[in-house]
């Protein structure tokens, strides 16, 4: 893999075969994020949309943690802003969360490959993503109300549709620490792997995905997105749009093709 001209001191990101691994890199703080360095990532996940040969993002974070969230300490001129009224403070979240929204619009697949610790926003950046695999040492928290705070970076919207109201309603009230057994029982993760083995499954998976069209996994993630809170019509008008889109690519032709040779196919996203 070769490193992204980007600042690896925090955002690490390097690339093969159309699989993008993005390290969280700060692990003397569990990898808490200061609003430059969400920023950052923001900027990362949008370039990573614009890329063609990018396919499928893997996140996971440096030494023992995933992201322990926002780390304020390090964030230099947020108090200021904080005490500027409501307005500013606003303002001051939306630009702390707006990766959330670029890695939900992101139309690839996305990975996370949960290592240790992920709390507060980290935690919701884990669950952001479109597949999540949990270490054995993973441990998940919305930790948001011991700190006198509402949930942020997605949370009000993935807990409920990926546990239920009820569950997630008690994940966020009580603002405990789960492992990953637990997470996956919620259904929070799809599966618990090894630590030692997390990161390759991580990019296995990723690389499996990096090998189908990319056309339909960006049609069928951002349908399944789009569609969460749409009517069964509605539903069967996007999809028709969608499938239009498929059967007009070169992909569909090349898909054709692969399975009437019974060999693999080699998609080039056109």
């Amino acid at each position: 893999m070769s490193d992204l001209d980007i600042d690896s001191e925090v955002i690490s990101v390097v690339r093969e075969n159309g699989v993008v691994l993005i390290t969280l890199n700060r692990p003397n703080v569990n990898n808490a994020l200061a609003p430059q360095h969400f920023a950052l990532l923001g900027e990362t996940l949008e370039e990573i949309a614009q890329t063609p040969s990018d396919r499928v993002v893997v996140i996971t974070g440096a030494g023992g943690g995933f992201c322990a969230g926002a780390d304020l300490a390090s964030s230099g001129g947020a108090a200021e802003r904080l005490g500027q009224g409501p307005i500013a403070r606003e303002q001051w979240v939306r630009e702390l969360t707006a990766p959330a929204v670029a890695l939900h619009r992101l139309p690839k697949p996305t990975i996370a490959a949960v290592n240790g610790v992920a709390a507060g926003g980290g935690c919701n950046l884990a669950l952001g993503c479109d597949i999540v695999f949990a270490g054995e040492r993973a441990r998940f928290t919305e930790v948001f109300v011991n700190r006198a705070l509402s949930l942020d970076y997605g949370g009000s919207w993935l807990l409920p549709k990926l546990i239920g109201l009820q569950r997630a309603k008690d994940l966020a009230f009580r603002g405990d620490v789960i492992d990953a057994n637990k997470a996956l029982e919620l259904g929070l993760v799809l599966d618990i792997i090894p630590n030692e083995t997390l990161l390759s499954h991580a990019l296995d998976y990723a690389g499996m995905l990096a090998a189908k069209p990319p056309i339909a996994l960006s049609l069928i993630k951002t349908g399944m997105n789009r569609l969460a809170s749409a009517s069964f019509e509605e539903a069967i008008e996007w999809e028709a749009t969608a499938q239009s889109t498929c059967l007009g690519s070169e992909d569909f032709r090349e898909a054709m093709r692969a399975w009437a040779t019974k060999s693999e196919g080699n998609y080039s996203g056109k």
